[in-house]
């Protein structure tokens, strides 16, 4: 049975989902398995609303992502996006003990099928690290994206030697889910331009390392 939609903010412009782990956003060419696309598609048809899609969360990712409703919304939301108006801001457990903030300056490319890396021919990647809860074992931790790349949370958190939990492509390959999610985004509304910011709670699992 597929997933029901948790939702955030609704107006008349936007929507924001609650993300689940386990779904993907957008098809691929060989899934057949339901993907929160189609079904924010059928939640906002039934209504007579269109779905245009400006982000993307990895099928392990959980949290806070938005569809606007008209292309007319999705050019004003992306303009921001191009010029940094847009704050996505993350929270992760990742393995070992990091205590300091981090600011990671370092390029990124592609480097196999579905994988990137740190690379000198590849696009600016900055990424902010703020220490949370630092631990032995793993280390809560808040992240700001200050540029979009694909999976740059990800890499960076393993070059600097602290791989997300559960990240099985970057190099924790004993655990489950990556442990990221998409607490808040902050943004200027492309209708009111009026400020809007639409947060998630910690799921369960990130809740239940938390207590250890």
């Amino acid at each position: 049975m597929p997933p029901t939609l948790t939702i955030l903010h609704e107006d008349e412009f936007l929507l924001f989902i609650d993300k689940p782990a386990g779904i993907v956003v957008q098809r691929g060419y060989d899934q057949e398995e339901p993907i929160l696309l189609d079904l924010v598609r059928d939640y906002l048809g039934a209504k007579g609303e269109e779905t245009c899609l400006l982000q993307r969360l990895d099928r392990g990712t959980t949290g806070v992502i938005f569809f606007s409703k008209s292309s007319k919304m999705n050019v004003r939301l992306t303009r921001q996006f191009e010029t940094k108006r847009i704050r996505k801001i993350y929270a992760a457990f990742c393995v070992g003990r990091l205590a300091e903030p981090q600011l990671v300056d370092a390029p990124l490319a592609r480097i196999g099928a579905i994988n990137f890396g740190v690379r000198d021919e590849g696009k600016r990647a900055l990424t902010r690290i703020i220490p949370l809860e630092p631990g032995d074992a793993h280390s809560l931790v808040e992240i700001h994206l200050l540029t979009g790349r694909t999976h740059q949370i990800r890499v960076h958190l393993s070059a600097i030697g602290h791989p997300l939990v559960g990240d099985w492509l970057y190099g924790d390959r004993d655990r489950g889910r990556p442990m990221l999610h998409a607490r808040r985004i902050e943004m200027i509304h492309p209708a009111t331009g009026q400020p809007l910011v639409v947060e998630s709670r910690l799921p369960e699992d990130f809740e239940a390392m938390r207590r250890g």
